[in-house]
């Protein structure tokens, strides 16, 4: 994933012009470099295919900067509740979502000031967690009445907050102008309002019904803590998830390391069995009659210490029948040992990556069935890169209304171009209008690299004249080869020195003009045999 990394860019909606609005995009990938978002977003990949989910949180912080960053932040997936219809890719139909937060008890207060412990600690959702041991109801109690009488509070004094988001469906009107061919929205009291209105006057109201979601956000704690309000994000919910496979049966979504662990439960079985066998049949059992031994407690604690004598009695190791003879051991067998590398190579098999996947495979084989082996293996994941690529989609939409509302007040941006980097503004009348989000492979990743070199390299022998004539078309190229970024921006530099060497401009024009003069002569010359011949 951190290899074949994605770009978000944005396309104009409804409008002819479908070109890529390179200050949206570009900001985009500024906001991501300020705050880590690809970072961030490769935790909440990686939690994806441990368990199942992951999570990031879009939001504004005004902490560092009072105009306002924006934050991408990966969350730990065992805070988050959903609700039980919530099936779909990326919980794309989810209803409501929820975080269920433990903080230490200052930070509560910072962002609720004036609440008691009571009114922030919100025990009824405190399901403990993997983390934290159940604790019985006397212990709450006990625990409460404790930070009741607290006057100063530390770290070790924690809360659990509650966050919630959802959904209600309102209604609203879309009334129509004639005049002016413009519609607009109204909610049901204005619509009231104006066709009371419109009634007085005599004029008719050309309006239609209709229904849309508006999102919501609360904080509860023991008691609700902030009224229910517009969510952060106009439209969705600020939490961005992403998903794994998904337990029709069950209703749950899990990662790869599910289906690892009958695997690994066999390979510990096995593993178990055969030290039992060696450890119980390394000094092997003896059988022996009673008169063997001149003191057989003295023989049972001496027999299997090799510094110590063990005396028999006269006659035992001598005769047609010792007295004394080993256990038959059943030995080491080779269906435990087949069975535990079965149980090994299943934990890879299971989940589809291979060797060369994890670049473990260690003999020489040909670069392109290398290829192909790996290609294989991303086949076999394509469920969660499919994932991914929608999570990014829910992202660039976060990262667009953030832009629109938040960012667009003409702070200066850094944007990377082909030839410079340089600082331009975020203005409103650039970002505003809708936008569809497209999600594609970043050019200069590294698999991506590769890949596109594969197909440049024999361009360049078909076209060697024509990038003779136009170098800087040669410099744009060797952005896609694997090259060292500061060997390309050598050559990059040299050639745009040479065509902003005036010398080498007139030595350049010189050449056009001869080319031009010779082409003039050839005509001429085909003129002049024409008319001869006629």
């Amino acid at each position: 994933e951190i290899n074949g990394r994605h770009e978000i860019t944005f396309l104009p909606r409804g409008t002819k012009d479908t070109a890529v609005n390179e200050v949206l995009s570009a900001a985009s990938k500024w906001m991501a470099d300020e705050c880590d978002g690809e970072d961030e977003e490769s935790s909440a990949f990686d939690d994806c295919c441990t368990c199942g989910l992951g999570f990031v949180e879009n939001r504004m912080n005004y902490e560092e900067e009072p105009a306002g960053l924006y934050v991408e932040d990966c969350i730990d997936p065992r805070e988050m509740r959903w609700d039980r219809t919530t099936t779909k890719k990326n919980m794309s139909n989810a209803r409501r979502l929820s975080r269920v937060r433990k903080m230490p008890l200052s930070d509560a207060l910072a962002l609720f000031p004036g609440k008691t412990v009571q009114q922030l600690d919100a025990t009824w959702a405190d399901t403990g967690g993997v983390d934290y041991p159940t604790r019985t109801i006397e212990e709450k109690r006990k625990r409460d009445a404790d930070n009741s009488s607290m006057q100063e509070y530390d770290d070790h004094c924690e809360v659990t907050i509650v966050q919630m988001q959802w959904f209600e469906r309102e209604t609203y009107w879309i009334v129509a102008d004639v005049q002016t061919n413009t519609k607009a929205e109204l909610s049901d009291e204005e619509h009231s309002r104006f066709s009371s209105r419109m009634k007085v006057l005599g004029m008719p109201v050309h309006s239609a019904k209709m229904m849309r979601k508006v999102y919501k956000q609360a904080w509860l704690g023991g008691e609700l803590l902030q009224k229910a309000g517009p969510s952060p994000i106009k439209g969705k919910f600020s939490w961005d998830c992403i998903t794994g496979e998904f337990d029709k049966k069950n209703k749950e979504w899990f990662g790869l390391v599910k289906v690892m662990r009958d695997p690994q439960m066999w390979a510990n079985k096995w593993l178990s069995q055969i030290l039992h066998i060696l450890n119980t049949t390394a000094k092997g059992g003896i059988l022996a009659e009673i008169s063997a031994f001149d003191d057989q407690r003295e023989a049972e604690e001496g027999y299997a210490r090799p510094d110590t004598i063990t005396w028999l009695s006269d006659g035992s190791l001598s005769g047609d029948k010792p007295k004394v003879i080993p256990k038959p051991g059943a030995g080491m067998t080779e269906g435990y040992l087949g069975l535990m590398t079965f149980a090994i190579s299943s934990i890879k098999d299971v989940t589809g990556i291979n060797l060369e996947l994890l670049g473990q495979q260690d003999q020489n084989q040909p670069g392109i069935l290398e290829a192909m082996r790996k290609q294989a293996g991303m086949t076999v994941l394509a469920t969660l890169f499919d994932s991914l690529r929608r999570f990014r989609k829910n992202v660039g939409r976060s990262r667009l209304y953030f832009i629109q509302n938040f960012l667009s007040d003409g702070r200066l941006i850094r944007v990377t171009q082909p030839d410079n980097v340089a600082m331009i503004p975020l203005a409103k009348e650039k970002t505003t209008g809708q936008y569809s989000v497209v999600v594609d492979d970043t050019p200069t990743s590294p698999n991506q690299k590769e890949a596109n070199w594969a197909i440049i390299q024999p361009l360049l022998v078909v076209f060697k004249e024509q990038l003779m004539a136009a170098p800087q078309v040669f410099a744009m190229l060797l952005e896609y080869s694997p090259l060292p970024a500061r060997i390309v921006d050598a050559i990059k530099g040299f050639v745009e020195k040479a065509q902003n060497d005036p010398q080498a401009q007139q030595d350049k024009q010189l050449d056009r003009q001869l080319a031009v003069a010779g082409a003039v002569a050839i005509i001429g010359n085909d003129q002049s045999t024409a008319e001869l011949n006629n």
